[in-house]
């Protein structure tokens, strides 16, 4: 019973540092390709590299659980989870189709603007998600034919007779790594509360509150999917990964129309620096840890029932959309409306 406490522990304390570098690397992605006349969206790059290393991974999951079981969650769940974000994909799709930033188009361009949205952001993620998948399956044939001429193809007794130890051997070392992963998460975590009261106040808005709730985002979505196993729609329906990304979508919007909800007279409320800050952290924090392109799409390719595959995805993006429209759409068509964004530190 305690070592499966301390498994539950590690797997949860591995989500942290992990999430971490996927709030940091989204961030980044995103900054890096904020760009006049840019090709593509800025959120395109994030999630297609999200999708590109769960690809990967999910071709070396053996080896990598073989190292160390927990491995595999931190980099699938934690890392490439964290990079990708079905919640801003929601909201950007829908600023796209009701033209948020007041370009003035017509409703026919609306229309074409918001649909290859979301055909470009599919696109990308499938795309991105083979090509991990393909560049993982040439590395490990290339492996395997290094090895070949060099590796004798016949095992001894002395290592055959050495199994069992090496399997005892093997669960001391995981308990080992069980209890420096949970060292470990709690220092990342400490980590960045030092980083948020100690360090430069500037760094607040734009990335060090956003560190502190990516973790329990990454958390709750990884609780959540265990119950994509154990129902009668397992293999049909991930209902977990379901969940986690319509309530990540649910509370960017509220978060959305909480940064641009007019005061008295028209003008943006007196959010405190703290306040704004707060609610860019649960945009870019909570809310993109929470929701996940890169395992949506793995669901995607893995459903193998085509009616299911394409209910699964048809629900999720046109749902997701819906909680957009009646939560945003609703304060903006409001007599009030949306005022400008609030600015944080």
């Amino acid at each position: 019973m305690a070592g499966k406490v301390l498994t539950t522990l590690a797997e949860y304390a591995v989500l942290v540092p992990a999430s971490m570098f996927g709030v940091l690397a989204r961030l980044g992605l995103v900054a890096v390709s904020q760009y006049p006349a840019s090709a593509v969206f800025p959120l395109a790059w994030a999630q297609g590299v999200g999708c590109a290393i769960m690809g990967t991974v999910m071709v070396w999951k053996s080896p990598i659980s073989t190292m160390y079981p927990p491995l595999y969650l931190a980099v699938a769940t934690g890392l490439a989870g964290s990079i990708t974000t079905f919640s801003s994909w929601m909201l950007e799709g829908y600023e796209a189709f009701a033209d948020l930033d007041g370009t003035g188009r017509s409703r026919l361009h609306n229309t074409v603007d918001g649909l290859a949205y979301n055909i470009v952001t599919a696109s990308i993620a499938l795309g991105a998600l083979h090509l991990g998948s393909h560049c993982a399956r040439t590395l490990s044939k290339l492996s395997r034919k290094a090895h070949s001429g060099s590796g004798s193809k016949e095992e001894s007794s002395e290592t055959l007779g050495k199994a069992s130890e090496s399997s005892s051997q093997e669960g001391r070392h995981f308990e080992l790594f069980h209890k420096l992963s949970i060292v470990i998460g709690a220092l990342f975590y400490v980590g960045a509360l030092l980083l948020y009261f100690l360090g430069p106040h500037s760094w607040r808005h734009p990335v060090t509150f956003s560190l502190l709730l990516g973790p329990p985002g990454t958390m709750l979505r990884y609780a959540l999917s265990k119950l994509n196993t154990g129902t009668r729609l397992e293999g049909k329906f991930p209902i977990g990964t379901f969940l986690a990304n319509m309530l990540a979508t649910a509370v960017l919007a509220a978060v959305y129309v909480g940064q641009r909800a007019p005061g008295k007279g028209g003008q943006t409320p007196h959010l405190t620096s703290t306040g704004c800050d707060a609610l860019y952290a649960l945009e870019e924090g909570f809310c993109g840890c929470l929701s996940t392109v890169s395992t949506f799409a793995s669901e995607w390719t893995s459903i193998k029932r085509t009616r299911w595959k394409w209910r699964y995805v048809g629900v999720s993006v046109v749902l997701g959309h819906l909680i957009i429209m009646a939560i945003v759409g609703g304060v903006s068509w409001s007599s009030a409306g949306l005022g400008p964004q609030c600015i944080g530190t």
